[in-house]
């Protein structure tokens, strides 16, 4: 549940707090169902209930859900939820879709309308709170409605890096659905590219996208070897400052490390030279670097649990 703050829906957290301090079961249920007759009655009979309103009354809904209770109204009040501006009014509408929506429901028509509207707004909050949605209900409806746009998204110059972060984990999402979604040909060699994004997040997110296409269709994808190797060593050779954002325990990037081999696994060695040696190069520095003695008491470095992985892939 969304944190609550001293500010703000003091109702949820009084609502929570008198089931909390419920003594038995039958008490838990009458203070539930006394609370559901309210809000059912606030959203048939009161016309004027701004959207914190509606957000303390759909969270109270999503809060009775969460212990167990059907919830089987509110999902309209929470699809209006997904028209405000209002960060934290969005998010509730949004979370509520993803939880309570059946993708059969009458009102997934209007909730793709919503959807679509935020994919192409210019807040990245919003398209960030979009491509959460989509993954989170993960249908082959969402996978329908989306597989053109999150695409797009994905390798366009001018989507920023949270956010193509975001879709590519989306994308990967309903390609577990649907595999047709990702389309192929010009689309192979750009989704390839984003191995070579500056940005390491872009990077480790498509790097989980890419491997799940390569295992079904390994020639297409075949073009990464080379760029997953030279991330790879650029990686492997980097110093703390250079990657300092995603050093663990002195070494930089690990987990992306690891995803990049696990890539690499499902290729036969390289035939250019240089890509050979390269990756060569890499492997040597790995397992040298593995045998230098923990920088930490607590715990072994994650070098040598890399090595430890290298020792499965041979």
């Amino acid at each position: 549940m969304p944190a609550v703050r001293g500010d703000g829906m003091r109702g949820l957290a009084v609502f929570i707090s008198d089931i909390r301090n419920c003594k038995s079961k039958e008490a838990e249920v009458k203070r539930i169902n006394k609370e559901l007759a309210n809000i059912r009655s606030k959203f048939k009979g009161d016309k004027t209930l701004d959207g914190y309103q509606k957000k303390k009354y759909v969270c109270k809904l999503l809060f009775i859900f969460l212990l167990g209770h059907d919830i089987d109204f509110g999902h309209m009040e929470a699809v209006n939820l997904l028209s405000s501006n209002k960060y934290t009014e969005k998010q509730i509408g949004y979370l509520f879709i993803s939880v309570l929506v059946n993708t059969n429901s009458d009102l997934i028509k209007l909730i793709v309308q919503s959807i679509k509207n935020d994919l192409g707004s210019r807040n990245p909050v919003h398209v960030n709170l979009a491509l959460q949605c989509i993954a989170n209900i993960g249908s082959k409806e969402m996978a329908d409605a989306f597989g053109s746009d999150i695409p797009k998204l994905l390798v366009s110059g001018e989507t920023m890096d949270v956010v193509k972060q975001s879709a590519a984990l989306c994308l990967l999402r309903l390609f577990r659905t649907t595999q047709e979604i990702i389309p192929g040909g010009e689309w192979t060699s750009r989704i390839i590219h984003l191995l070579n994004d500056q940005h390491m997040g872009v990077v480790t997110a498509a790097c989980s996208l890419i491997e799940a296409l390569v295992k079904k269709n390994p020639d297409e994808y075949k073009g990464c070897v080379s760029l997953a190797v030279s991330r790879l060593s650029r990686i492997v050779t980097a110093s703390y400052t250079d990657l300092q954002d995603y050093t663990y325990y002195f070494v930089p990037a690990p987990w992306l490390s690891v995803k990049l081999l696990r890539l690499l696994q499902h290729y036969p060695p390289p035939d250019d030279p240089g890509v050979r040696g390269r990756l060569n190069e890499c492997l040597d520095t790995i397992l040298n670097k593995a045998q230098e003695p923990p920088k930490s008491k607590k715990f072994n470095t994650p070098m040598q649990r890399m090595l430890s992985f290298l020792k499965l892939l041979v």
